[in-house]
């Protein structure tokens, strides 16, 4: 849509500058004017100049969680919709999804829906997010649609935050881990055995191999690092393929306490979604087509997800399909069928969904307790292998000197 660059003078004859999104020139004076300006002079701006706030990445979950309640909270009111995207857009800090927003309530005032206003910027308003504010629009509960989404989304930001909190021990753990091991074995050991050899002391089995290991390290370092990169890279590669992302979740949801939490997550995501887009009204079909399209964050369950669809669209119930497809716990599979049978399908999702979610916190809390023992043994173990190799060379050389007293 058109942005125009205008000049104009207020009611106190200062001169103002600023843009401007409208239909053409004369729709541009009129909203300027709207806005207690006298128009000096307005120039079309080129599609290059409008920014990348239209087309880039989208925002960030917590502006788009208020965005979501404010909306809902004005529409509840009772204000019209183009009001209420405009009120909004001046309250957010963002000017990205100010920019966004002024698009959409232009969309808007051109006779556009707010689903197919927001459907312009995918990367802003995911498709699940569209699809229940359409369901929304249709149903006429377009803001309780929006506060469902809202708390939606601060679920799944609080599901991340946890997981990230999870992580930060065990990666301060290792960064320490390998510092120590760095000094210790890169400076300080190499320069005692240059210091035993001075003495003609012999250099213990232990003490000479991690002086081995250490030069060997010191020497291939960057084919060892290019190795490293190179693996990761093709773990990366392989992940992005679909068999292969497959492949990779399916072996990590085996791993012992980590598996359980990726699996967990991926289970609540899935229950979630189902019970937000269902109590939003979308079809069977369409909630599927949304399940399946990568946005559990696992390949392997959107994998049995579209088995399961298929075999929805051979006429099979919605539990029976699951339990088809397999790879899903048997608490689901009774949990939907108990759904499918009482008519209360989306309150046995939601019910799952609390269920799997206080999952994800045992599961989490069960990683953390069982990694913090595993880095204590592992950083004894490595302290005591550096001590050793240490220690002993010196005992040899206490020893020399007793005998020479």
């Amino acid at each position: 849509m058109p942005n125009y660059a205008y000049k104009a003078i207020d009611d106190r004859g200062k001169l103002q500058r600023g843009k401007v999104i409208a239909f053409g020139a004369k729709d541009a004076e009129d909203r300027i004017r709207k806005d207690g300006l006298t128009l000096i002079d307005a120039k079309k701006l080129k599609e290059r100049h409008l920014g990348s706030a239209l087309q880039m990445g989208g925002v960030k979950t917590r502006l788009r969680i208020e965005l979501y309640r404010r909306l809902a909270q004005t529409l509840e009111l009772g204000l019209p919709i183009v009001a209420a995207v405009e009120e909004n857009a001046k309250l957010l800090p963002s000017k990205m999804l100010k920019r966004v927003l002024d698009e959409v309530r232009v969309s808007i005032e051109s006779g556009k829906s707010l689903y197919e206003a927001m459907r312009r910027f995918p990367r802003v308003f995911q498709r699940l997010d569209l699809g229940i504010i359409n369901m929304g629009e249709q149903t006429g509960v377009v803001p309780q649609c929006l506060k469902d989404l809202a708390d939606f989304h601060e679920w799944k930001d609080d599901i991340r935050s946890m997981i990230k909190k999870a992580t930060i021990y065990p990666a301060f753990i290792i960064i320490a881990l390998v510092a120590v091991i760095g000094v210790w074995v890169g400076y300080v050991l190499p320069e005692m055995a240059v210091l035993l050899k001075e003495m003609s002391v012999a250099i213990p089995d232990i003490t000479q191999t991690i002086l081995s290991l250490s030069l060997f390290i010191q020497t291939n370092w960057p084919w060892l690092i290019g190795m490293v990169v190179l693996g990761v890279v093709c773990l990366w590669g392989l992940q992005r393929t679909h068999k292969g992302g497959i492949e990779i979740q399916r072996i990590l949801i085996r791993v012992p306490v980590i598996g359980k939490v990726i699996s967990n997550i991926a289970l609540a995501r899935l229950c979630h979604y189902f019970a937000t887009m269902y109590g939003a009204g979308m079809s069977i079909n369409a909630i599927f087509e949304i399940l399946t399209d990568s946005v559990l964050g696992n390949k392997y369950y959107e994998a049995r997800v579209k088995v399961a669809y298929n075999e929805v669209q051979l006429g099979q119930n919605i539990a029976a399909s699951f339990k088809k497809a397999g790879g899903f716990p048997l608490l689901l599979l009774g949990g939907i069928k108990n759904g499918e049978t009482t008519g209360t399908l989306d309150d046995a999702f939601k019910r799952l969904g609390d269920f799997y979610d206080n999952e994800v916190k045992r599961s989490v809390q069960a990683m953390v307790s069982t990694i913090e023992p595993m880095t204590i043994i592992l950083l004894g173990g490595v302290f005591g292998l550096i001590i050793l190799s240490i220690l002993l060379p010196l005992y040899d050389v206490i020893g020399q000197v007793g005998k020479v007293y």
